[in-house]
């Protein structure tokens, strides 16, 4: 039982690393940090200067993915996909464009959204359990046969 709890353990972290650099990938596939700086500092005519400064503040002055200048296990720790995933890690989820912390954020939001989010769950799945009983009570009868899914074996 333990090694299969360390595998999937293990299954799990893997899932999350690929789940996490697909999404990096595709993010900064759509928004470059030169688009997001343009975006930032007002449109198409921002000059080169003030391009590279805001990207320097905010750290995508750096590779993506793989430094080729740094050293050793720097050329994979010192990239922009290093350091935010460091930072999720370690539950440091940086700050907003406007300068608010994101953790901060998130601690304050939480509690509205789970007093929303746990009933409704709790109302979902007493919905499920009645009308799965009733579906086993009329059995083989036209409410049975309404009531089917591909899904429900």
């Amino acid at each position: 039982m333990i090694a299969y709890l360390i595998r999937r353990t293990i299954y799990a972290v893997l899932v999350l690393a690929g789940i996490n650099l697909a999404t990096f990938f595709l993010f900064f596939s759509v928004n470059t940090p030169d688009d997001m700086a343009r975006l930032q500092l007002g449109g198409k005519r921002v000059a080169a200067e003030a391009i590279e400064r805001w990207k320097a503040e905010r750290g995508y002055d750096r590779p993506l993915y793989f430094n080729p200048a740094a050293s050793g296990v720097g050329k994979l720790t010192d990239t922009v996909f290093a350091e935010n995933t460091l930072g999720v890690v370690a539950l440091d989820f940086g700050k907003t464009n406007e300068g608010r912390d994101i953790g901060w954020e998130i601690a304050n939001r939480i509690l509205p959204t789970l007093s929303v989010a746990i009933p409704v769950f709790l109302i979902a799945i007493g919905l499920s359990i009645v009308f799965g009983l009733g579906l086993v009570l009329f059995r083989h009868t036209w409410i049975d046969t309404a009531g089917w899914s591909p899904w429900s074996g």
